[in-house]
């Protein structure tokens, strides 16, 4: 799976960039160059254009049986997940699904749900959701993306930023590598991103996340990785009540 998200509708943290690493780095939208890289390296794979705030792809060949890449879409709401959720029924019957429902229409339900201010905080909505697993989902009516691992970090993830600081993330490290250069690192277990609020632990949602300069064998910066700073912990906001989808998406 593969998405790059414009940096005007989900801007990268400051910590994945390597700055002395742009003249390898290269823009993944410019020309589509990194959703035709995609497609020549997963024939049959599916490109989804999302105009000037990105693009998606995904493909089913070459995948873990464990592990299997499912595409959704419901009003304008695009989701790629890979891997499986545990408590599949329950969360199924949760959201009153129907049958035919698969893990990826469970994450926009619970997206949905949140973004029309559902009764429980992000973190709780996440961490509701058992199994092994990454997701990527970008709502096209308020320009929100959200995006997840488990806490276990199960599935292969990697996210960074291209040459002019759009967001890139894959579950093929090659793929981000081909436009980020050295300006990436694994996305980071038990964490969601969302365009408006950036990187959590769901985990452990008060606290502050710090990022970590990750080095390579040649003694590169290679982006950051990002651990929950056990030091430094946030007051609870409370419950907040919003009153539209509009509001939601910067509320988190």
């Amino acid at each position: 799976m593969l998405a790059v998200f414009d940096k005007s509708v989900a801007k990268s943290p400051d910590a994945l960039n390597a700055p002395t690493d742009q003249s390898v780095a290269v823009s993944a939208l410019k020309d589509a160059f990194l959703a035709n890289h995609f497609a020549s390296v997963h024939p049959g794979s599916v490109i989804v254009n999302l105009g000037f705030s990105g693009v998606m792809a995904y493909s089913f060949e070459k995948q873990n049986p464990l592990l299997p890449r499912l595409f959704a879409v419901v009003d304008d709401i695009f989701c790629i997940f890979q891997g499986h959720i545990e408590n599949f029924a329950l969360l199924k019957q949760q959201y009153g699904l129907n049958k035919t429902a698969n893990e990826g229409i469970i994450v926009i339900e619970a997206y949905r749900t949140l973004r029309d201010r559902g009764p429980y905080p992000p973190d709780q909505v996440v961490r509701d959701i058992q199994g092994k697993f990454a997701f990527i989902l970008y709502d096209s009516s308020s320009k929100a993306v959200f995006v997840a691992s488990d806490a276990d970090g199960s599935v292969p993830f990697f996210w960074g930023t291209d040459a002019e600081g759009h967001l890139v993330l894959a579950d093929d490290v090659e793929a981000v590598k081909k436009s980020c250069g050295k300006s990436f690192a694994p996305f980071p277990k038990e964490c969601f991103f969302t365009s408006s609020g950036g990187l959590k632990s769901f985990e452990h949602p008060l606290n502050e996340l710090k990022p970590v300069p990750r080095v390579d064998s040649s003694g590169h910066v290679c982006g950051a990785i990002f651990s929950v700073d056990a030091e430094t912990r946030k007051e609870s906001p409370g419950m907040k009540k919003v009153g539209s989808a509009a509001n939601w998406s910067t509320s988190y």
